[in-house]
């Protein structure tokens, strides 16, 4: 049979029990090896022993302090691991908000770069229309290779009056140019749109309501290898040549590289409306511009 007892003293009756007893031995084993009596201990070795008792009793306290502090900080830091984890785990809740925003704004932002991307396109598309139906309408600046005709009064159109130059003629020359596909025509520099008219006012033959005077100049651009034959065979052609044969008008034709005619002036449309706009309300009940008061003669 072991002849240790079982530890059941506390730490700390045990921890000064064995340093006293450790003590006691060695005062003991001292006064042995002197000589001395092995009996009592001497007031001196008392007081030696318990200074050790003391300093093994504050030994033991503050390793009954160190260990509450310990536990009591192992409870702290219990305590902020959880307020960690907390925290932690909302960050990531608010991290996975904030990709998820990300994510769809992103989706938002392709959508309307993409929408923007067909407006883009649709704006150049109408805006290329828009170019196309100025360049046919006559209100864009153009230039190309083309035929010139110089139309004049006869040399004594002033005496009798019949070898002059008349709004007729000029419509009957534009008219048979259109018709055999001239892109583009002019006279004296005014530029004849959809809504242009060649009239007379009095003595004088107007464009786009201004007064001209001849020499009269009509350019109009289109092919110079057929522009002029194919002109001759027409009605009007035929007619316009017959009547400056007639009253002895000069008129000189040229083909031209390169001709340049003005862009036509835009007219302000006070009536005409798209179908299905609402009608406007006039406050200034005047007559529209691209009307005329001058007395004119029948379109041929």
């Amino acid at each position: 049979m072991s002849d240790r007892s079982p530890i059941t003293l506390p730490l700390l009756e045990r921890v000064v029990q064995q340093s006293l007893e450790g003590d006691y031995a060695h005062v003991a084993a001292q006064r042995a090896r002197s000589g001395g009596p092995a009996g009592p201990l001497e007031p001196r070795e008392r007081r030696v022993g318990r200074t050790a008792a003391v300093v093994v009793g504050v030994f033991g306290l503050l390793v009954a302090t160190a260990a509450v502090q310990t536990e009591r900080q192992a409870a702290t830091d219990e305590t902020s691991r959880t307020e960690l984890v907390g925290r932690a785990n909302e960050g990531r809740a608010r991290l996975a908000d904030l990709q998820d925003r990300i994510a769809d704004l992103t989706q938002e932002t392709t959508d309307l770069q993409a929408a923007y991307d067909r407006s883009l396109e649709q704006e150049n598309a109408v805006a290329s229309e828009v170019d196309a139906l100025r360049l046919a309408t006559g209100y864009s600046a153009v230039t190309g290779p083309g035929v010139r005709f110089v139309v004049d009064d006869g040399e004594d159109g002033g005496d009798d009056g019949d070898s002059v130059v008349v709004a007729r003629d000029l419509r009957q020359l534009v008219t048979g140019l259109w018709e055999v596909g001239a892109e583009a025509i002019a006279i004296n520099g005014l530029r004849l749109t959809a809504l242009s008219s060649i009239t007379t006012s009095g003595t004088a033959i107007t464009v786009n309501q201004r007064s001209l005077a001849p020499p009269y100049v009509v350019s109009a651009i289109g092919d110079t290898r057929s522009l002029q034959a194919d002109f001759a065979d027409t009605v009007y052609g035929q007619t316009f040549f017959a009547v400056v044969s007639s009253f002895d008008l000069q008129l000189q034709i040229d083909n031209v590289e390169a001709l340049e005619l003005p862009a036509g002036s835009t007219p302000v449309l006070r009536n005409a409306l798209p179908v299905g706009a609402d009608a406007p309300t006039l406050s200034d009940p005047t007559t529209p511009s691209g009307s005329s008061s001058s007395s004119t003669e029948d379109t041929p």
